[in-house]
């Protein structure tokens, strides 16, 4: 009851304040059931008089988004952002809400949010549908936004959050170990049989040396994409096409967990926890000791600082009937409550000029337009300069589907120790994943129909 109580309030707040300004200010855009692309496209006029915009997020600034809000001041002068973060440690979306709540009953209400997850923000109605003002503004109209991540950030067809992070989730690969192995750099279109028969040559415990790494993305990663891949199901994580079931518990869906959790019951190319801290492989990639890992883009800054091998990239690998790509993309929005609607969507059109990614990119950020400018300055970055980082995104690339599976907390959790157990320990696979999956689709059903959703 804990997480619920923020929406609630929140959302009694925001009725609240609804009908007490009565009808939109000169600054909202005009009222009405606009769609993504829809045809209306209101003017959002910013004020000329100073405005302050309260920008609430989970975690403090670093050195380059400093920059960041300093070159969007300077362009807008008359636009100062005020950050509210939640409190140290707590930066998760029930903390967002929570602060954004708070504000509310203040009576100073946020302009800009972190937006984790669309469901609790979207059932409530705190947030502005940007979809009209995506066709206004200037840069948003013809930003190459990458179709499937808006789509991630959609409610009941609202455009209720933009892109705040694109992440793509890459292979790292270990060039020297597999030359020592004698093995060559596979090529971009390599296959996932490729990936684990490699894996198992390179393994060799005696060493300390394994072909996968031990961390929790080699195993999640794998899961969204495997089923989609391989023709199992349409989309990530064993769901339907239309988002509404898990075909997990499909013969084919139990066959795609299984061979995942082959990797290590069979293969053992992942070490168990006991034996990589036995022979001090425990952070096996960094330390030479690991010919793969899956993780995100944002690692690459650290891995560029503190690998001593020769390392480069690769995109997930081909299944059965195709490759695709996943994406780890975080949203922002602008909250229903904003007193500055115009100037909030204005900070959100400036992220997305090429300056501002060109600036975030430096801190190892990607960008969040597809351009081919953007491509050109990403491998022109220290970070990723002389490696193979474009081909990891020339895949079909799959967003991380922010809010689209309903009772995700009564699906697989597959970040929970029962899971990583299963993959990673040879624990068994019945109750995270099939049992799991049963109660799952008994629940969704329900919860999308109270969610207005069927």
């Amino acid at each position: 009851m804990k997480r619920k109580l923020p929406v609630m309030l929140f959302s009694a707040l925001m009725m609240s304040s609804i009908m007490l300004s009565g009808c939109s200010s000169s600054n909202e855009p005009a009222a009405s059931s606009t769609q993504p692309g829809a045809t209306d496209a209101p003017k959002a006029t910013a004020k000329t008089e100073p405005v302050t915009l309260k920008y609430i997020r989970g975690s403090g600034l670093s050195d380059a988004e400093k920059k960041y809000l300093d070159m969007f001041q300077q362009k807008n002068p008359n636009i100062k952002i005020q950050v509210e973060q939640t409190p140290e440690g707590k930066g998760g979306l029930g903390d967002i809400m929570e602060k954004a709540a708070a504000l509310q009953a203040a009576g100073t209400p946020g302009d800009i949010t972190w937006v984790q997850d669309v469901l609790p923000w979207g059932k409530g109605e705190l947030l502005l549908d940007l979809a009209p003002y995506m066709k206004s503004d200037p840069v948003l109209s013809k930003a190459k936004i990458p179709v499937d991540s808006l789509k991630a950030l959609q409610f009941k067809n609202k455009q209720v959050a933009l892109p705040r992070a694109e992440n793509p989730i890459i292979m790292f690969v270990n060039k020297d170990l597999l030359a020592k192995k004698g093995i060559e750099m596979p090529k971009n279109d390599w296959t996932w049989d490729q990936y684990r028969e490699i894996a198992k040559k390179i393994t060799d415990p005696k060493a300390g040396e394994y072909g996968i790494a031990y961390g929790h993305f080699n195993s999640i990663i794998t899961a969204g994409v495997l089923p989609v891949a391989n023709g199992t199901t349409p989309n990530l994580y064993f769901m339907d096409k239309d988002w509404k079931q898990s075909l997990l518990n499909t013969p084919s869906g139990r066959s795609d967990i299984e061979w995942i959790a082959d990797l290590q019951r069979v293969d053992h190319s992942i070490g168990t926890w006991e034996e990589l801290t036995k022979v001090g492989s425990d952070d096996g990639w960094l330390k030479g000791k690991t010919a793969f890992e899956i993780h995100g883009v944002w690692e690459g800054k650290n891995r560029r600082e503190k690998a001593k091998f020769n390392w480069d990239v690769l995109p997930l690998p081909k299944g059965k009937e195709k490759q695709i790509g996943y994406n780890v993309g975080t949203g922002i929005g602008v909250l229903s409550a904003s007193k500055h609607p115009a100037e909030a969507v204005k900070f959100l059109s400036f992220m997305h000029t090429a300056e501002a990614q060109k600036l975030m990119m430096q801190n190892g950020d990607f960008p969040l337009t597809e351009d081919q400018e953007m491509k050109q300055a990403l491998v022109e970055t220290p970070i990723w300069k002389g490696t193979n980082i474009l081909a990891t995104i020339g895949v079909e690339m799959r967003a991380e589907p922010v809010g689209a599976i309903v009772g995700k907390e009564e699906y697989v959790q597959w970040w929970s120790d029962d899971v990583q157990k299963a993959f990673k320990e040879g624990a068994d696979l019945n109750k995270p994943f099939f049992d799991q999956t049963q109660h799952f689709n008994e629940v969704t059903l329900k919860l999308r129909k109270e969610l207005g959703l069927e």
